[in-house]
């Protein structure tokens, strides 16, 4: 092998190599991005549409429709949903995983633009949103204390907005609670009806009156003079001298029908703290910003904004992601270390030779530096696939250098000098090593190109298992040939005590590799008796896909980032003020949590996931910030749990429990979307879906989109009235918007900031207020609007959902942790059917993480089918022969037994993870027994009889083979046994790799002796 031989005869150049490369791996380590995800981009834009004061159903029609219909000619589009709610539309394009986001994004911006001018005046400019997964929210702050909100909103807005938008990293600073400053111009009903003015009229005159004009310029003596026409007002009560009318010389100012004020909008949003009124500051990241760092630099500047911070104001950190990800980065280098301990500590066990494990303690770490090195040059971060990836990696490193190891050991004792035995050994073990590693890199290419939403993020783990695979590779044929002619010494003495126990081993295990070979033997002569050894083995193997059915099929396991969301939808005809009533009174049972650290309630918006949000005044959650995993003794589900229970008994509350998912947001585990024209007839399926599920175990937080409508008074203008006296009907909505909501008129400005001008009514209650407002009419006579137009009380749809150019209504639900997602899906289906007779015209199909399952799910598979291909054709390759790895291809499906009983075992179910470490272990199971038909083919070519041959090679290869598979094994049971912060996450596929590894081996050991000899019995051949 010319890298082992150059590296024994140029020791100095190649260790030059090796430490020149682990030293830029240092350097990569220090500087590499920490992520909870991978960075990559997701085929999602948003677009945000605001009508204000428009219906759902007025939404839907001029706003959602034209959107879609021009959005669906877009290449690559996947899917369009809408969400029509009041004031606001919000439409969703998923893409094709192929599509360029940013292209998509022009392409949007680009069909909005042919549609711009068919929209109603009102409508502001829609926003496009792409979904960054890693530009989410990352701090939540608030802003409270015994100021009042009006200053509290102030300060956050202009100045600690300014303050924290310029630190590196950060995107942009969202508030919530509180609204901006504005000029407010409320006019009094009477005084203005009987001047004969309506609201229209004063907006009219405030903008024409208050406004700066540039002119143009002017010379003189070679000196330019620019010209400007300043209409604008310096003070705020000073606007109210603006003249409305002059009329037989007599002047009517604004001042004579209303008040100008300086305050603030609407308030349609609020927060609270730990109980206290707030302004709830979240920080968003860039998306190509290091969360920790980011995380870091604003602790830094919270120092520095907390002694500036005006009297009567406290900023309070109330929860970051980015100690969640250190902690979650810091248990995963603890198992990865865990791991090179336990696996050093099998080695010791077999081998009692301190310089052997000394090797090996040498060679893991640094390939595992030279492997972050690679990573970071093909710009992967540190991050949950990439970390999970080298925990993974732990338990394979090793085999090779085993392999290696336990070659050149032989040829010591054959030959007495080192660095021949290095040489000798390694050029003879290489065979063994590429068909394990080449094995073990083939059925991960498949994975790197899955072109589903999980397959990008899968796609950065069989990177990161690829390059550790392939430095491995690189290290056992330069490095560990380089120590073994370094420290191994021919007839060393060993301690006393260490050789004892060392004679003791070898003896028992001796006495292991006697039995095995007897049984070997055995199994030879008595054909009747393997027979019934492979229907046992056969039979094992079905019972363990009646196991695995009973399992169910799962998608990922969310992980214990110390927080719990709580949604709270109220009916819909609560105002804001009641709203904030009632949620003090669920605060009031929440306050006395345990562990409960920060309490943050936000009112009038819900976020949900993938950068979309409810908004509404009747609805509210609650983040519960909870103690660290370490620190309490309760999980976060046994806190989810306490919390639903506290909230079961509230009234006139849809109540929804959950916690973060690993994306950011809220969303639910089941998402059963029903399709059809009627919004009456989706509404009862809905209905009936929820009872459904009701009538199910495992199922809680059942709801659906089907809500009371919210109340609306609706005018209708009588167009011959109207007509007889000349107005225009838009006339009149107008003037309605402007008594109620208010229209923008001007801008006030003072020193560097501007504030909009708003004209409105001075606010009173009652809804006869619409029908009595006095529009201008005859002199002295001014219109009734209740005789110009019927005003009518409905019930308006709250929020009208839309996918694919159709109406839906949905049943949302999250299910137990200990029910797969797949089982619930089926229960779930059948039970509907059973229920519900679907009409012509409707249908129904799930969403959401079913549908990314089953994409997945059908990927994997199919990544699967590629793997054994490509192992089959790379076995075929180095063993240079078609027959032999179809013995080899046996083992695959040994190690499923091992899987679906560890996951039975501790109550998983068929995560995605395990799907794919299932593929992974294509390539891990089969390296028993290309050992065996490696040294097998040795003795071939040596002149042994075949039969001998492979009963010689099994027992010769039973040492090695036990050292590899309990090695793997040991360096993955951190990862399964694994408790400490973000553990959840690796946990499955190290519960899932460790049994299908640990079983595989004890069966490949039985199993490939038996298969050989039965299937070349007859022709005496072994090819």
């Amino acid at each position: 092998m010319f890298l082992s031989t150059a590296s024994v005869r140029r020791p100095v150049a190649m260790s030059c190599l090796i430490i020149a490369l682990s030293l830029l791996g240092i350097n990569a380590w220090r500087t590499m991005g920490l992520e909870l995800m991978p960075r990559t981009d997701v085929p999602f834009i948003t677009i945000v549409t605001v009508f204000p004061g428009a219906s759902p159903e007025q939404i839907e029609t001029d706003v959602a429709k034209p959107i879609e219909d021009q959005m669906v000619t877009i290449d690559g589009l996947k899917h369009v949903s809408s969400a029509c709610m009041e004031n606001v539309c919000q439409t969703m394009l998923e893409f094709q995983l192929h599509v360029d986001v940013d292209i998509a994004a022009t392409d949007v911006r680009e069909k909005l633009d042919l549609i711009r001018a068919d929209f109603p005046e009102d409508v502001e400019d829609p926003q496009i949103l792409k979904f960054d997964i890693n530009a989410q929210p990352i701090i939540n702050l608030a802003l409270t204390g015994r100021a009042d909100l009006e200053a509290l909103y102030d300060y956050a807005d202009n100045t600690l907005r300014d303050r924290l938008t310029v630190i590196s990293g950060v995107a942009d600073v969202e508030l919530i609670g509180g609204a901006e400053r504005e000029v407010r111009v409320m006019l009094d009903r009477e005084r203005l009806a009987a001047r004969g003015l309506t609201s229209l009229d004063v907006v009219a005159a405030v903008q024409q009156g208050v406004r700066t004009i540039p002119s143009g310029r002017v010379r003189q003596g070679g000196t330019e003079f620019t010209v400007k026409f300043d209409a604008e007002f310096e003070q705020v009560e000073h606007i109210g001298d603006l003249e409305l009318i002059n009329q037989t010389g007599q002047r009517c100012y604004l001042r004579d029908v209303g008040q100008v004020r300086m305050t603030t909008a609407e308030l349609r949003r609020r927060a609270r703290v730990d109980g206290r009124e707030c302004v709830a500051i979240r920080i968003v990241k860039r998306g190509e910003a290091n969360t920790v760092a980011v995380v870091r630099a604003v602790r830094e500047a919270m120092d520095r904004l907390n002694r500036r911070l005006p009297a009567g104001m406290e900023l309070i950190w109330v929860s970051d992601n980015g100690h969640f990800i250190e902690a979650t980065v810091h248990s995963a280098w603890l198992n990865v270390a865990e791991g090179i301990a336990l696996t050093a500590l099998i080695l010791f066990l077999f081998l009692y030779n301190v310089r052997m494990t000394i090797i090996v303690a040498i060679t893991m770490p640094l390939t595992i530096l030279i492997g972050l090195f690679v990573m970071s040059a093909v710009d992967l971060t540190l991050n949950t696939s990439t970390l999970l990836a080298i925990g993974m990696s732990v338990g394979i490193l090793v085999t090779n250098s085993i392999v290696v190891l336990e070659s050149i050991a032989r040829r010591l004792v054959e030959t007495g000098d080192p660095k021949t035995a290095a040489e000798m050994g390694t050029s003879q073990a290489a065979i063994a090593v590429l068909a394990s590693a080449g094995t073990n890199i083939v059925v991960l290419l498949p994975i790197t190109v899955m072109g589903s939403l999980i397959g990008l993020f899968m796609r950065p783990f069989a990177l990161t298992m690829l390059i550790m695979t392939a430095v491995s590779l690189f290290i056992s044929f330069t490095l560990t040939p380089i120590l073994c002619s370094v420290l191994l010494k021919e007839g060393t003495t060993r301690p006393g005590i260490l050789a004892r126990m060392e004679r003791r081993w070898n003896r028992v295990f001796g006495a292991l590799i006697n039995a095995y070979g007897a049984v070997l033997r055995f199994n030879e002569r008595h054909r009747a008796v393997a027979l019934l050894v492979l229907v046992a083995v056969f039979t094992l193997l079905v019972q363990s896909f009646f196991t695995a059915r009973a399992l169910g099929l799962g998608f990922f396991t969310e992980p214990d980032q110390g927080q719990v969301i709580v949604k709270l939808e109220f009916p819909t005809r609560y105002d804001l003020g009641k709203t904030v009533g009632r949620t003090r009174d669920i605060e009031a049972l929440l306050k006395d949590t345990p562990e409960l650290e920060h309490m943050l309630t936000t009112l009038g918006k819900v976020e949900g996931i993938i950068g979309q949000s409810s908004e509404g005044v009747y609805l509210a959650q609650v983040l519960l910030t909870f103690s660290q995993r370490t620190e309490r003794a309760v999980s976060i589900r046994e806190l989810q749990q306490q919390v639903r229970r506290r909230l079961q008994a509230v009234p006139e509350c849809t109540v929804t429990v959950s916690v973060p998912t690993i994306v950011g947001g809220q969303s639910y585990n089941i998402e059963m979307e029903i399709a059809g024209p009627d919004l009456g007839r989706l509404d009862a399926l809905a209905l009936t879906a929820q009872e459904a599920a009701r009538g199910l175990s495992g199922f809680t937080d059942t709801d659906t989109t089907v809500r009371i409508g919210k109340p609306e008074l609706r005018i209708r203008p009588n167009r011959a009235i109207l007509g007889d006296l000349g107005l225009p009907a838009t006339t009149l909505g107008l003037t309605l918007r402007a008594n109620l909501e208010g229209l923008k008129a001007g801008t006030f400005k003072r020193g560097d900031r501007s504030y909009d001008i708003v004209v409105e009514l001075a606010e009173i209650e009652g809804k006869q207020q619409v029908g009595e407002f006095l529009l201008p009419g005859a002199p002295g006579r001014p219109l009734v609007l209740e005789h110009l137009g019927e005003v009518k009380q409905t019930l308006a749809p709250v929020q009208i959902t839309r996918k694919d150019k159709r109406r839906i209504s949905k049943l949302l639900a999250n299910i137990d942790s200990r029910k797969a997602l797949g089982t619930a899906v089926q229960e779930l289906s059948q039970s509907f059917e059973e229920a519900a007779d679907l009409p012509a015209g409707y249908e129904y199909n799930f969403a959401g993480d079913y549908e990314l399952m089953t994409e997945t799910q059908a990927e994997l598979g199919e990544a699967g089918l590629i793997a054994i291909v490509l192992v089959i054709l790379s076995l075929a390759a180095i063993l240079e022969s078609f027959k032999q790895p179809w013995l080899i291809l046996v083992t695959i499906p040994l190690a499923l037994p091992g899987v679906f009983w560890a996951l039975a075992l501790t109550g998983r179910n068929m995560a995605i993870f395990v799907l794919m470490g299932i593929v992974m272990m294509i390539g891990i199971v089969v390296n028993n027994a290309i050992l065996i038909v490696d040294q097998m083919n040795a003795h071939v070519r040596e002149g042994v009889p075949r039969h001998k041959a492979m009963i010689s090679a099994a027992t010769e290869r039973l040492r090695p083979i036990t050292m590899i598979t309990l090695a793997a094994v040991l360096g993955m049971l951190p990862l399964a046994l694994g408790r400490g912060i973000g553990a959840e996450l690796r946990n499955d596929i190290g519960i899932a790799t460790v049994g299908g590894i640990f079983v595989s081996g004890v069966l490949t050991l039985v199993v490939v002796p038996i298969l050989y000899d039965l299937f070349t019995r007859r022709s005496g051949r072994g090819h």
